[in-house]
């Protein structure tokens, strides 16, 4: 069995996806990951020209849209909405907040991702960072 230790971190290339997140709502920072990464659901730092920010992050296949390719995706709360392609960003994982599950629906995936963020902002508020 393999133990994560967090925090770890991965760095990559802000780069186009699907653009579902924004759809949604939620714009990502995506960036390719080595596929021994962990998945999941995270509350971690977006290092960008020099600033943490915080996030809440997914790693994995988004599968509830039907998608394989396995990457990093990092919202960034309170962010502008400005394009990031083409920029390098790390992602420092803190904590899982659980598990990638496909949902039935998009539907179904929106309130989950809500609740996701709420996690999140959670975790930072309990650590006195937001």
């Amino acid at each position: 069995m393999n133990t994560v230790t967090y925090p770890f971190n991965i760095t990559g290339v802000v780069k186009p996806f699907s653009g579902n997140g924004r759809e949604f709502g939620y714009p990502t920072a995506n960036i390719d990951v080595p596929a021994s990464t962990p998945e999941g659901i995270f509350a971690g730092w977006t290092l960008l020209g020099g600033k943490k920010l915080a996030s809440v992050q997914f790693i994995g296949q988004p599968v509830t849209m039907g998608e394989t390719i396995k990457r990093a995706e990092s919202h960034i709360f309170d962010f502008e909405d400005r394009d990031l392609y083409g920029e390098i960003i790390e992602m420092e994982v803190l904590k899982k907040l659980r598990d990638s599950i496909k949902f039935d629906s998009a539907d179904e995936l929106l309130k989950q991702m809500k609740k996701d963020e709420t996690a999140a902002r959670l975790y930072f508020m309990q650590l006195g960072e937001i």
